[in-house]
């Protein structure tokens, strides 16, 4: 779909790569998304030394986020998950911090959230701090691929950016779940790419898809 990529006009967006989903053993744990760190940090180093933009996107949940949110924590939520879910994503707790894996630059951007969306939520100022830096694409990458990094890639599209959701960079909880987020993301909202295709094309070189079935 986008087969070249301009370097200083993208911005990589890893979203909630937090203890609270990484650490083994946290309540919301997924496993599959330590697996992410060593891809997603090493597009980080491309895009950052090919004069790109790498924003670092959090969950953070107070008192304003359960008073305007109260469908999600009070009637799709257990009260003992939203109990867990405000508890550690609450700013300043040691599981609403980024994994400390993750390779973090002084110039990254860290953008917070309240919200499944990093665009549509009451706290964001990201599509404005993106369109100050000339930002037309995003790459998606993060946890969990079909709740926050779908809804952010789907947000972003009608926002008019060009959105690449990263297969090898995104991950939740089972391949099935992961697989209709990417097959839904392709059919309607955006491209879906590897990590090397994606490297290769902020090169300005096209990298063919792997075939699903060897021939």
């Amino acid at each position: 779909m986008f087969a070249r990529l301009a370097p200083r006009r993208t911005a990589l967006l890893a979203i909630d790569m937090q203890n609270l989903f990484l650490e083994p053993g946290a309540p919301l744990e997924i496993p599959f998304a330590r697996a992410l760190v060593p891809g997603i940090n090493r597009l980080a180093r491309t895009l950052r030394e090919a004069g790109g933009t790498v924003v670092w996107v959090r969950n953070a949940f107070d008192a304003r986020t359960l008073a305007g949110w109260s469908v999600f924590f009070g009637s799709i939520n257990t009260p003992d998950l939203s109990r867990r879910v405000l508890e550690g994503l609450a700013p300043g707790s040691p599981h609403q911090a980024l994994w400390p894996e993750l390779d973090r630059a002084t110039a990254d951007m860290v953008a917070d959230k309240d919200r499944y969306s990093a665009f549509h939520c009451p706290v964001s100022t990201l599509d404005r701090d993106l369109r100050a830096r000339g930002i037309d694409t995003v790459l998606i990458a993060g946890t969990l691929t079909n709740v926050c990094c779908e809804t952010t890639a789907r947000d972003a599209m009608q926002l008019d950016y060009k959105v690449v959701m990263l297969a090898d960079g995104c991950a939740t909880r089972t391949d099935a779940e992961h697989n209709a987020s990417l097959t839904a993301i392709l059919n309607n909202f955006g491209d879906v790419a590897t990590i090397d295709q994606t490297i290769g094309r902020l090169a300005g070189q096209a990298t063919p898809a792997k075939p699903d079935v060897a021939s």
